[in-house]
Parts: C-alpha cells; sequence; structure tokens
C-alpha cells in the first residue's frame, strides 16, 4: 500500500496488525530495547531506525545495556576510540569556526602524500584550500579535493564479542578484503593489537576506526539493508516522517516492523506529508 501511494491505508492496516505501539517518550527507548533483545534471543537480525542522530545515540546506549544485562554480548569490554563523522559541506571545512575541538581529519581517498585511510589534524585554511599536518608532515587539500577527507571527532565506545557496528567509511583492509560504508557487522573478538575480528572472518585494522555501534541507525543509513525485523522510533518530528522515508523505514524488514511512538495522530498526519523539498525560488 505504501509503495502505491496509499500512506494513510498502509499506517491503518499496520495499526491494525498491532504494528503500532503507542509509547510515553519517556518509556521509549526501554521498550525498544526489550523489543530488539526479545529478537535478538529468537536468533532475528534487527535494527532500530530512528529520525535524530540525539535519538541514535541514546537508543544504541540503551539497546547495549539490556544485551549486556541478558548476557548477549561478551563479558569483557574493550574501550575503543571510535571517529565519528561531522557532517560538513565543503564550504564549512574551509572556515575553522565549524572544526570540533580536536577534530581529526581522515582522507577518504588520496591525496598527495596522505594515503586512503591517513588520518591528520587541521593546521591552517588557505585561499586555494587546506593544510592538514599527518605524521608530522603538511599536505596541502586543494579545494577541489575537500570530497575526498571527511572532518571527524574521536568518541569512546565500548566493544564486546556479540557487538554490532555500524560503518562508516570505504576501505580495502590490511588483512585483506574491504569494508564499505554503511554496512552492519558483528564483532567476533577483539585483539590485543586493536585489530577487531568480525563475524565473517575480517578484520578490522587497528588504524581503522571509523564506525558507531549498529544496534539504531537513521531512516537514511538504512536504505539498502535488509533485516528480519525493523524497529521504527518515532520521535512525532515532523520534518523527520514523511511519505519518502515511511516507505524506506517500513520496507526493510523481512519478517515483520514495530513503531513505538508517543502520538499515533500525528505520526499518520505526519506520514502523508511529501517528503520532496521545494525550491526557494
Amino acid at each position: 500500500a505504501a509503495a502505491a501511494g496509499r500512506l494513510a491505508d498502509s499506517f491503518k492496516r499496520l495499526d491494525q496488525m498491532g504494528a503500532v505501539v503507542g509509547c510515553g517518550l519517556g518509556e521509549q527507548a526501554d521498550k525498544l530495547a526489550d523489543e530488539y533483545v526479545r529478537l535478538a534471543e529468537q536468533n532475528a537480525s534487527a535494527v532500530v531506525v530512528s529520525q535524530t542522530w540525539g535519538e541514535v545515540h541514546r537508543v544504541n546506549s540503551r539497546v547495549r545495556e539490556a544485551l549486556k544485562a541478558k548476557g548477549l554480548l561478551g563479558a569483557n569490554d574493550t574501550a575503543v576510540q571510535a571517529l565519528e563523522r561531522v557532517d560538513l559541506t565543503n564550504a564549512q571545512k574551509r572556515d575553522e569556526r565549524f572544526y570540533p575541538q580536536d577534530a581529526v581529519i581522515v582522507f577518504n581517498q588520496k591525496v598527495r602524500e596522505a594515503d586512503a585511510g591517513a588520518k591528520g589534524k587541521l593546521s591552517g585554511i588557505l585561499k586555494t584550500g587546506l593544510l592538514v599536518e599527518v605524521g608530522g608532515r603538511f599536505v596541502t587539500v586543494s579545494n577541489k579535493m575537500l570530497d575526498r577527507i571527511s572532518v571527524c571527532q574521536a568518541r569512546e565506545i565500548a566493544v564486546a564479542s556479540g557487538d554490532r557496528l555500524h560503518l562508516k567509511a570505504n576501505r580495502k583492509l590490511a588483512s585483506g578484503g574491504r569494508v564499505t560504508n554503511g554496512e552492519l557487522v558483528a564483532v567476533k573478538s577483539v585483539r590485543g593489537d586493536g585489530s577487531i575480528e568480525l563475524a565473517d572472518g575480517r578484520v578490522l585494522d587497528a588504524s581503522f576506526r571509523e564506525f558507531l555501534p549498529g544496534y539504531a541507525v537513521t531512516s537514511y543509513g538504512s536504505q539498502g539493508k535488509t533485516v528480519d525485523y525493523v524497529l521504527f522510533s518515532d520521535s512525532t518530528i515532523k520534518a523527520a516522517t514523511n511519505a519518502q522515508q515511511w516507505y524506506v523505514t517500513i520496507s526493510r524488514g523481512r519478517r515483520g516492523i514495530r513503531i513505538f511512538t508517543p502520538d499515533k495522530e500525528q505520526l499518520r498526519d505526519n506520514v502523508t506529508r511529501s517528503g520532496h523539498r521545494p525550491l526557494a525560488l
């Protein structure tokens, strides 16, 4: 029904199936975590789709706590300095005011002497580009090559066997194989040298730190992913829920979907809004 544009009908049918769960904002994260754990105990794959990055971080933390309490993750946590991308336009990258304190610049592609995966710090902003310090050397990134770098900030997360990670960069691994931006992967173990062995046999190098906990993602991040169950966390934000995002979200689950919302009526109204952004002109 959603694919055919009958959005109100799709919402009504999901509600009749019991897929739309009304709950207060204060209990939403707990209910999501409880449902995630229930599915994990059945060995079903699941992902939570949230609408804001603040909500993604909050849900990731709560779901992991619940899994840990149930013994579904390894007993030993390893603290890892992950790199979270700061979403900057090329124009913002040329303005030092947009850089967080202790920002880390990651090269996604080779630029002069800096190979893909190299990390550095902003040294200065020139008329023609950025001056980045990489391993004691200075590399000039011209304004035409700003797409080749990402601005990140370090964020400490705990990783244990059984954890899920959301990879945030394309990279060729030193151990062989590749990883792709947007992948959801499961952790087998964290090695003594800081590298992370994945359940599928690949090994994330100790230098690869562009990932986040992978229990919750944004609706944009959910595109292209298919799991057994999708758990949708609605924050009743009009701009964050529209026709396009509704269809993307509810079509990710092979076997089912649960929608947790503090206001069913508001969600239904938001769903029927178009997500097309008109130009100012």
